[in-house]
């Protein structure tokens, strides 16, 4: 039992120093994107409305720079449809934390789906999201930019259809930026793939948690590190039970491990975005119901829901 706990331990050391090492480490791979282009087809999709979402959506997509001498926040960058910029009207706001050793700029093919779904999608370079400040602060700047008429975001920001969506450390950093701040409270929707609150109820106590009040969508996937480190079917219930949403739901996807969650989870994501932030009737198909498809898809597994 000791020696399995110590290999346990430095395989996921090992994990995250390998992932760190890749992302961080020079010209050759800043190159490498986490997340390629037509990332959808390396997946099989058996719900129909899963698969819909998996693909991208009828808006063009654009993206928008700032540098910010945040040393942690870098770069912000914000994809949006194009028709933000013709349209008087004010669109949701999707943010994303990153996992650990990971910059919003290794996986633009995500933010681009889902803007391609008529979301502004916010990111950052921060490799290390956990407590919730860079994406606290990235949200500032949103809403700032909202309120400054010479931004091309003056009044296009749905300041009442804010979510937020992380994987593995950026999982973890959902309970922090949904719970530790003033506009912690803005968020309707939010969605944590392979990344609970065990950790951080070790520091900050379980009650924090009741404090997480947006709708909730929880994923893991069941190989090994996932199982075992990243996202631990005990830890995700535990997670479940313990978090203030009125309306939350939990599963894993069979076959599928730590490093493909962020690709193959963002189906349902993109539809859980959509449902809560854009009254999205089909979107709400995919969980909302006695025969939401997500109870019958035979890649998922561990559902649980609440009040949906």
């Amino acid at each position: 039992m000791f020696v399995r706990f110590w290999k346990t331990v430095v395989r996921a050391m090992l994990s995250i120093i390998t992932m760190t090492f890749c992302t961080s480490c020079g010209s050759f791979w800043d190159k490498i994107q986490a997340v390629a282009n037509g990332y959808q087809n390396k997946f099989d999709y058996p719900g129909a409305w899963e698969k819909k979402y998996a693909y991208d959506g009828d808006y063009q997509v654009e993206l928008f720079t700032q540098e910010d001498s945040d040393e942690r926040i870098k770069l912000l960058q914000v994809y949006y449809p194009t028709d933000l910029k013709t349209e008087q009207r004010a669109w949701p706001l999707v943010l994303i934390a990153n996992g650990t050793g990971i910059r919003a700029s290794k996986y633009k093919a995500i933010f681009q789906h889902l803007a391609s779904w008529g979301f502004i999608v916010v990111g950052n370079e921060d490799e290390w999201t956990w407590d919730g400040k860079s994406v606290s602060k990235s949200l500032d700047m949103m809403l700032r930019a909202n309120a400054d008429p010479s931004s091309i975001f003056y009044q296009k920001v749905d300041t009442t259809h804010i979510g937020l969506t992380g994987h593995s450390q950026g999982g973890m950093c959902i309970y922090t930026s949904a719970s530790l701040f003033e506009n912690s409270r803005l968020y309707r929707a939010l969605c944590a793939q392979s990344g609970t609150a065990a950790m951080l109820v070790d520091s900050l106590g379980a009650d924090f948690l009741k404090d997480v009040k947006a709708p909730m969508l929880l994923m893991g996937g069941c190989g090994d590190f996932d199982a075992k480190i990243g996202c631990r079917l005990e830890e995700m219930q535990k997670t479940y039970e313990g978090i203030g949403s009125e309306q939350r739901i939990m599963g894993r996807i069979k076959g599928i491990d730590h490093s493909d969650m962020l690709p193959r989870g963002d189906a349902y994501m993109t539809a859980w975005m959509r449902y809560w932030l854009c009254d999205d009737a089909e979107a709400g198909k995919c969980f909302i119901g006695s025969d939401a498809e997500i109870l019958n898809n035979e890649s998922w597994q561990d559902v649980s829901r609440k009040n949906l």
